[in-house]
């Protein structure tokens, strides 16, 4: 099955489901890895964001990994960002305090990779 390119046809490829705590039906879930791609921001910085997948691979996200997961996933055997396709890993939703507002919100935290 290949996916379409976006085009002024379709919607399909131009609206995108990011992985967020709402997302979650439990505390903790497990998504497939299917692919990983470097983002630059507009403020120059680079991320790593995955596309991953839950139930079978009927529900596609993106997840744009923060430091924290990204050295979660060094510091755990991933020697490159492209060597965590086709793996398994199990989010968490954790309580984070945004940088910007100083409140809790809910975050995702990789704690497991299979």
């Amino acid at each position: 099955m290949s996916e379409q390119k976006p085009s002024l046809e379709s919607w399909d490829g131009l609206l995108t489901n990011f992985l967020k705590a709402d997302c979650f039906e439990t505390q903790e879930e497990i998504f497939a890895v299917v692919d990983a791609k470097l983002i630059t921001r507009d403020n120059g910085a680079n991320n790593i964001s995955l596309s991953v997948t839950k139930r079978e691979g009927t529900e596609k996200y993106i997840f744009d990994l923060n430091v924290t997961n990204q050295v979660f996933l060094k510091s755990n055997g991933i020697a490159a960002p492209k060597d965590i396709v086709g793996k398994k890993i199990t989010v968490k939703k954790v309580l984070v305090t945004n940088p910007q507002t100083k409140k809790e919100v809910e975050g995702l935290r990789i704690c497991k990779i299979e």
